[in-house]
């Protein structure tokens, strides 16, 4: 019995190590989704709803659970420029756009969004990608969300195609010590068919005939925490933080931190660490940056008092991915109607009429 548990345990062993071995994603391929606007780029990618609870279509793809929360129609729409120290293929680009839908029943949404960059020193070739999603609030502070994924790959001399599916879950604890609005989450993403065919430039390097480029990572599990601690009328102060692991073939921390000022203006930065991609020399000590500037909105002209109030958010962003590549980013996310902060009133009649 003891013989075989351990022979059991070493082959998980060295199929873990043979894995992390030939682990060879693009430059940044576990952050595929990270490029599309400006809140994605410096959302440190939470699963939590980042710092400062900010639900966007984008950020639903790191955590479909969080979807649940967003109790107004929301739109967003994003382009990134990218620029690579490359005489070839010195330019990429990526943009999405995408909704949420809240019903009775429970929040729909979607993005679509695509990535052009064929630069051997962040190579993604070229691509269009759908999610979708669907998440309900299932117990007090509680909520679960799935979604689907859908891609297909060109260019590069490639072609490949990717079904995935991803799960997520959200916990609004509240206050907890000097934190305000702390959330705890989790999520498992890309469990079905990624891009696995693509003979692109990895972290290592380009790819003999017998490996193959695999990304966004198999089977990614993330859990993070996000809160703010400091919550005054005119200032408000998050922080959030979340660990990732592709299969257990990396190791990936995400920090994020926003600042809300004189109610219309949010600073916001991210700094991450990417185990692999600092082992082979291809990441970046540099945080992001992120301004966004918030406006009110009047849309009376739907004759709906509910929805005669929303807002817009105008944003941009920077991100140094490594040396010699850059990302500019400017997007604008848009919140229709007025927020929902009452819970339903329920009135019981306990007259009851006896014949």
């Amino acid at each position: 019995m003891r013989f075989s548990k351990k022979v059991v345990l070493g082959a998980v062993f060295a199929a873990l190590g043979f894995m992390a071995f030939a682990y060879n994603p693009p430059v940044q391929g576990e952050n595929m989704t990270g490029f599309i606007n400006p809140f994605q780029i410096t959302s440190g990618f939470s699963t939590a709803g980042g710092p400062l609870f900010n639900i966007t279509p984008a950020g639903t793809m790191v955590n479909p659970g969080l979807a649940a929360y967003q109790n107004r129609t929301s739109l967003d729409i994003g382009y990134t420029a990218i620029v690579a120290d490359d005489d070839n293929s010195p330019y990429g680009h990526s943009f999405g756009t995408g909704i949420i839908v809240p019903t009775k029943w429970c929040n729909f949404g979607g993005e679509f969004f695509g990535i052009w960059s064929e630069s051997y020193k962040m190579c993604f070739a070229d691509s269009a990608n759908l999610k979708l999603i669907a998440a309900k609030e299932v117990a007090e502070n509680f909520a679960i969300g799935v979604g689907l994924g859908a891609g297909y790959l060109w260019g590069y001399g490639e072609k490949d195609w990717s079904l995935v599916f991803d799960a997520g879950a959200v916990y609004k604890w509240g206050e907890l010590g000097p934190m305000k609005n702390f959330r705890l989450a989790a999520s498992v993403l890309n469990a079905g068919k990624v891009y696995n065919k693509a003979h692109i430039y990895g972290i290592k390097g380009a790819h003999d005939d017998s490996q193959w480029s695999t990304f966004p990572g198999f089977l990614t599990m993330k859990a993070g925490a996000a809160a703010e601690f400091i919550n005054q009328k005119n200032f408000v102060l998050g922080l959030s933080v979340d660990v990732t692991t592709p299969f257990f073939q990396n190791f990936i921390i995400d920090a994020g931190v926003e600042m809300h000022m004189l109610k219309f203006i949010i600073l916001s930065s991210s700094w991450e660490f990417n185990m692999a991609e600092c082992v082979e020399g291809k990441m970046s000590w540099l945080p992001t940056v992120g301004l966004t500037f918030k406006f009110a909105l009047d849309t009376s002209f739907t004759k709906k008092d509910a929805w005669q109030k929303s807002d817009m958010q105008v944003g941009a962003a920077y991100k140094n991915v490594h040396d010699g590549v850059n990302v500019f980013s400017a997007g604008a996310a848009f919140n229709l109607g007025q927020p929902d902060r009452q819970a339903p009133s329920i009135n019981v009649d306990a007259n009851i009429e006896e014949e």
